[in-house]
């Protein structure tokens, strides 16, 4: 019987324990703000609002050094309208919350311009290339 007792009470708890984690984590994380698309407890407004961030950021740098003469008016214009560009495509993935890939998607781009701004600025050639 004590060998027996030393089976079973630790499969019973180990049963119970994996049981209730199993029915915990079956539910959905929700609430208001929240998209279910398959991308469970990721908040879309507040990675939306990030991505909005980095734009506004970018389009004050571009502005900055431009006003600074570190870049032409040229490749100002240029950075410009690529950054619109990554606004529209911004607007057009957010039209119902972020996933996972877009969201990698418009970090790519906006590190690609940020890349491009700071080859701009050390080029010293004034034009674009």
């Amino acid at each position: 019987m004590r060998k027996l007792s030393k089976i079973i009470v630790p499969a019973l708890l180990a049963a119970g324990v994996l049981g209730s984690a199993g029915a915990a984590s079956a539910q959905p994380y929700g609430g208001p703000g929240y998209e279910h698309r398959g991308d469970w407890g990721q908040r879309t407004p507040a990675r939306a609002q990030a991505i909005r961030d980095q734009i506004r950021d970018l389009e004050q740098r571009v502005s900055r050094n431009d006003w600074r003469g570190r870049i032409s008016d040229r490749e100002a214009a240029g950075l410009r309208q690529d950054v619109r560009q990554l606004r529209e495509q911004f607007q057009y993935f957010n039209r119902n919350g972020l996933d996972n890939r877009e969201m990698r998607t418009l970090e790519n781009r906006i590190q690609q311009i940020r890349g491009r701004l700071q080859f701009e600025r050390h080029d010293r050639d004034g034009r674009r290339w």
